[in-house]
């Protein structure tokens, strides 16, 4: 790695660290580049915008957990059993180790909500979420082939919208469990969530209409 990326990664991995502990809005250039040890006029030489590195992180997170899904692509197994190893990848989400990212997503998403950013910047996280859902739509149509999953035509878009929705939604419970007990209503469990996960299964195996 050259001298300029290295800088760059240190950068962004300053601002990883300051947009989790404090958020987007109260994170300054300035304070990035203080933590990043260096001027805020070289920080906007890099970055103009601090919704610029906001993207470079966030897209950084999305591109971690993309590993996980090619490598169930690339298993040796039936659709059906991809499909159940993506949703119970899905529910592994919820973990320590995970609750920096899972701060991240969340607050991108409020900050998003209320502040306006560029349409570019956000085709950039729209195109790394891309690579996710394109995964899981090929594994369903892994699954179509070998005859493990049994859907009508009519049934595909329900499909990818109710595995969509379960990855958001357990990304979601996985937020509720780094805060605090006594503002919000109570988790689900994680053995509700594998309940959950056996239905779309055996939805997708009798391919109702």
């Amino acid at each position: 790695m050259d001298k300029k990326m290295e800088r760059r990664k240190n950068m962004i991995q300053a601002a990883k660290k300051l947009f989790a502990e404090h958020g987007f809005e109260k994170t300054t250039m300035q304070k990035i580049a203080d933590e990043a040890n260096l001027g805020v006029a070289t920080l906007f030489r890099y970055f103009p915008k601090k919704e610029h590195l906001m993207i470079e992180v966030i897209k950084e997170v999305i591109e971690q957990q993309v590993p996980y899904f090619e490598k169930i692509i690339h298993s040796n197994k039936s659709g059906i059993e991809k499909i159940d190893d993506v949703l119970t990848t899905y529910i592994k989400y919820i973990s320590e180790e995970n609750s920096v990212s899972t701060k991240l997503l969340e607050a991108f998403e409020l900050y998003i909500a209320f502040m306006p950013i560029e349409a570019g910047l956000l085709e950039e996280i729209n195109k790394e979420y891309g690579k996710i859902r394109n995964i899981i739509n090929a594994i369903v149509q892994q699954g179509k082939h070998d005859g493990s999953i049994q859907l009508s035509a009519s049934n595909e878009l329900a499909t990818s919208t109710l595995l969509n929705l379960f990855g958001t939604s357990v990304k979601k419970y996985s937020l509720y469990t780094i805060l605090p007990e006594d503002v919000i209503v109570p988790v689900p469990k994680r053995e509700e969530l594998i309940t959950v996960k056996n239905m779309l299964l055996s939805f997708l195996q009798q391919g109702k209409s």
